[in-house]
C-alpha cells in the first residue's frame, strides 16, 4: 500500500515539472540579460552583445551577435571586458562594461559609432543603468547612491544617497517614472525617477541581502532574498515563500497575477500565482545558477543563467 502511495506521489510530482520548450546556447558565458519587447539583449563574459529575437508564440528564435566591445587593460594584460547590462531605446544602444584596470564603461552605441558617455566625468563604480527616455539615463552606484544622467546636457540632474547598504539591484516600471530598488539591508525602496525622491519602504520580507526586486505594472513586487525567501510586496502588507535554497533570481508577469522564484540549488524554477502562492508548474533545465526570469506572457517566459543556456518555455505546451 505505501509503495503504491509513493507511485502516486511521483507521479503528481513529474506532473508538475516541464522542460524548456526550445534552448539558445551562446558561444560564451552570459553575465547579463534584458528584455525588450521581442528581442532579449545580453552581454557576455567575451565583449560581446548578442540579440535574440523571439515572436510571440517562441516558433521564431534567431540570434545574432550585434558586435565585440574592444579588449581593455587588465593587470594581467589585456582581455575582452564583461557587459553589465544592455539596454535600447528605439535607435541607441545602452552598455554597461568593464573598463580599464576593473573600471566601468557607459556607452553609447548609434548608427554604429560608439561613445563612451561618462569619459569627462569622475570615475564611478556604475552597478546598473537603463534609459528613462532617449535623453536620460537612470544610474545606480555600488555605493547605493542614485542619478539621473542628462545626455542632452551631458550633467547629472541629481544624485541621491538612498541608504549606507550596499547596492543590488534596480527595476523601472513600465512608464518607466517610478524604481524599486533593494541591498543589502533586506529594505526595498520605492521611488520617483524624475527627482529620486523615496515615496516609501518595503521591509520584513526578507532580513537580508535583495539580489533582485521586480515590479508589475500594478504594483506588486516580488523580490530574491539571500535569506532563501522570495517575498512578496502587495501595498503595505508582505508575504514570503519559503526555499532550501538562496534564490538568486525572480520573475513576475506584467499584470502581477503570476511569480517565478529560483526553487533549488539545482536552478529548479518555480511558478506559483499570487493569488494564493499555488505553486503551478517547476520549470526544469538549467544546470548553472540562475541569472532572469523574464515573463513574455502569463504562459511564456525565459530565463539566462551564469553558463552558457537561454530556455524557452511555453506553459501550455
Amino acid at each position: 500500500m505505501l509503495r503504491i502511495f509513493m507511485y502516486v506521489m511521483l507521479a503528481c510530482v513529474s506532473l508538475l515539472a516541464i522542460e524548456p520548450y526550445k534552448k539558445v546556447s551562446l558561444d560564451n558565458n552570459l553575465v547579463s540579460s534584458n528584455v525588450v519587447k521581442n528581442k532579449l539583449l545580453v552581454g557576455s563574459d567575451f565583449g560581446e552583445v548578442i540579440e535574440i529575437f523571439f515572436d510571440d508564440e517562441f516558433f521564431k528564435i534567431e540570434s545574432k551577435r550585434l558586435m565585440q566591445l574592444p579588449k581593455v587593460k587588465t593587470y594581467f594584460g589585456d582581455s575582452y571586458p564583461r557587459v553589465f547590462f544592455v539596454d535600447v531605446f528605439y535607435d541607441s544602444m545602452l552598455v554597461l562594461s568593464e573598463g580599464d584596470y576593473g573600471g566601468k564603461n557607459l556607452l553609447i552605441i548609434k548608427d554604429g559609432a560608439i561613445e563612451n558617455i561618462l569619459k569627462n566625468h569622475e570615475a564611478l563604480n556604475i552597478k546598473k543603468a537603463a534609459f528613462v527616455n532617449k535623453d536620460s539615463i537612470f544610474i545606480a552606484l555600488a555605493s547605493n547612491e542614485i542619478m539621473l544622467y542628462s545626455l542632452k546636457d551631458d550633467e547629472f540632474k541629481y544624485k541621491k544617497q538612498i541608504s549606507s547598504a550596499s547596492f543590488s539591484d534596480f527595476s523601472l516600471n513600465e512608464n518607466k517614472d517610478k524604481y524599486v530598488l533593494s541591498c543589502e539591508s533586506g529594505i526595498v525602496y520605492y521611488g520617483d525617477v524624475k527627482n529620486g525622491e523615496i515615496i516609501t519602504t518595503f521591509e520584513g520580507a526578507n532580513k537580508d541581502n535583495v539580489y533582485r526586486a521586480l515590479i508589475s505594472d500594478n504594483e506588486i513586487i516580488i523580490t530574491a532574498g539571500q535569506d532563501r525567501k522570495a517575498g512578496i510586496y502587495k501595498g503595505r502588507e508582505y508575504d514570503f515563500i519559503q526555499t532550501d535554497f538562496l534564490v538568486y533570481s525572480v520573475g513576475i508577469s506584467k499584470n502581477g497575477k503570476y511569480g517565478a522564484y529560483m526553487k533549488n540549488e539545482s536552478s529548479d524554477i518555480a511558478v506559483f500565482s499570487f493569488l494564493d502562492k499555488k505553486e503551478i508548474v517547476v520549470l526544469q533545465g538549467h544546470t548553472n545558477v540562475l541569472n532572469s526570469i523574464f515573463f513574455v506572457s502569463d504562459n511564456k517566459i525565459i530565463s539566462t543563467e551564469d553558463g552558457k543556456d537561454i530556455l524557452f518555455w511555453k506553459l501550455d505546451k
